[in-house]
């Protein structure tokens, strides 16, 4: 079985660093996974811009990884040439584009023609001819534009509902990364099960492990301006769905109380949409303003001691596909305080304290009891990194395997 795997995701976060979140880690712990693998017949792809094809097959050959790059046709590589493409800035042009449509078109239907099972991370499904591949994968990490629209902007809706409409529920396999986004996925596009494999994910151990020098603590603290005193963390896209605002009003309250007034609240991540009036809020409120830091986006090697150096994470989404910070956070020894909802108990189980994430009450006592209590902190370290072993990207690769063999044996 011939599989070719879509892994564009890859180059786009060369491009922008930003991109290097939730899907990125994914794809590119999982894929060296799979590469790992002996005995497979598997190539990699891109169906993106001339420019992330390009900077998708730089990470591949950088890794050592050349002669599994899905070869290019002549037709391709001149298209490829015509564009000039500098791989350092952004592509916009309308000539780029073009080029990049037409070498979509001819990788896409080259795939079809040569593989035996297709598997996109992200981007449509191509439209390729009945009589060619007879297996196509997509894997699906929630549907929750769908589910809570309100919570994005409508051109990410729309963006997520073509993506959604390139596979045939009747036809054609997906990936789920847990029980829950499977469960919607059966629900939403009434479904067979049997078509629906899900693949748990996990955290990198040479990325994701409890700091103990004091140097590198304080180094971390120092680069992201956190003052000296006791902090809690969040890692996320600064977006309506995360019910930071919540967070906010909770942390407000701990952090008026007696005896915490070395308390900080540190937001790691990017900022997204529906947010204006949240920002105006800490930027107008003596207390928040001097207490909540901003760090952005924070590069992989300053995570761990980040995470090792707050008293708790805090997680309160209103709904996720599976919840990645919350196992990084268990996996560095922190406590973590997280919703009773969607998959983050498929995740957290018993190893963090759950909460309904529209009880800001709970969510204020959770946060006193990790601040108060030693023994219920110390009770939760040890479960969480406990916890945490039980995901691995060998396990995920596994899991991706036995979907290949399944979807081709039910075709």
């Amino acid at each position: 079985m011939k599989i070719v795997i879509d892994v564009g995701v890859l180059g786009l976060a060369q491009l922008f660093e930003t991109a290097r979140t939730g899907i990125y880690r994914v794809v590119s712990n999982l894929t060296m996974e799979l590469l790992a693998r002996e005995n497979l017949d598997l190539s990699f792809s891109s169906l993106a811009s001339l420019q992330v094809n390009q900077l998708t097959i730089k990470y591949l050959e950088d890794r050592g990884f050349s002669g599994k790059v899905f070869p290019a046709s002549i037709v391709e590589k001149i298209l490829t040439g015509a564009g000039n493409v500098d791989l350092e800035v952004p592509q916009s042009s309308l000539a780029t584009k073009v080029l990049s449509r037409l070498c979509r078109i001819s990788r896409a239907r080259r795939i079809g023609q040569e593989a035996d099972l297709f598997h996109s991370h992200y981007l449509p499904l191509p439209e390729f001819k009945a009589a060619d591949i007879p297996v196509k994968m997509l894997t699906v990490y929630d549907i929750i534009p769908l589910l809570h629209p309100e919570y994005f902007d409508e051109g990410f809706v729309d963006d997520f509902k073509s993506i959604m409409a390139s596979f045939s529920p009747e036809k054609d396999f997906l990936f789920a990364i847990s029980e829950c986004t499977k469960r919607d996925l059966c629900s939403w596009f009434d479904m067979d099960p049997e078509r629906i494999f899900v693949t748990p994910l996990a955290a990198a151990p040479d990325l994701y492990y409890p700091v103990e020098d004091k140097e590198e603590l304080a180094t971390v603290r120092t680069k992201f301006s956190i003052p000296d005193g006791r902090y809690f963390l969040t890692l996320a896209t600064v977006e309506k769905r995360k019910n930071l605002q919540m967070t906010l009003d909770c942390f407000r309250a701990v952090a008026s109380e007696a005896g915490n007034e070395d308390l900080y609240f540190v937001l790691v991540g990017t900022r997204g949409w529906k947010i204006k009036e949240m920002i105006e809020g800490i930027e107008n409120d003596p207390l928040l303003q001097n207490r909540v830091i901003f760090t952005g986006f924070v590069a992989d090697k300053y995570l761990s001691a980040l995470y090792s150096g707050a008293e708790a994470f805090l997680y309160p989404s209103l709904y996720e596909g599976f919840g990645l910070p919350p196992l990084e956070a268990m996996q560095c020894g922190l406590p973590v305080i997280t919703s009773n909802s969607s998959s983050l108990p498929e995740v957290v189980g018993d190893a963090g304290l759950l909460i309904d994430p529209t009880d800001k009450d709970g969510m204020c006592e959770a946060m006193l009891s990790i601040l108060n209590d030693v023994s219920i902190r110390q009770e939760f370290v040890k479960k969480g990194i406990a916890r945490a072993t039980q995901f691995s990207w060998s396990k995920c690769a596994d899991a991706t395997l036995a979907g290949y063999r399944q979807a081709w044996n039910q075709r």
